[in-house]
């Protein structure tokens, strides 16, 4: 069907449709983009918690000598 055929309510159902069918995707994702926007594989490990970990190690050293 081409859109020169479309009228307001067509335009309507299609984006009400967006919002029953959207599968739990979330934030009006499809499945593939929710798929591409998951945690990726850290190959290198924890290293969020690592640096975490490091910094907060730094900074009870720098209070602990004062």
């Amino acid at each position: 069907m081409s859109e020169a055929f479309f009228d307001e309510y067509d335009y309507y159902n299609f984006d009400h449709d967006k919002h029953i069918f959207s599968g739990h995707s979330g934030k009006q994702r499809t499945k593939k983009e929710v798929s591409e926007h998951t945690n990726h594989f850290d190959p290198s490990g924890h290293s969020r918690k690592i640096v975490t970990k490091l910094i907060n190690t730094e900074n009870n050293k720098k209070a602990n000598k004062h």
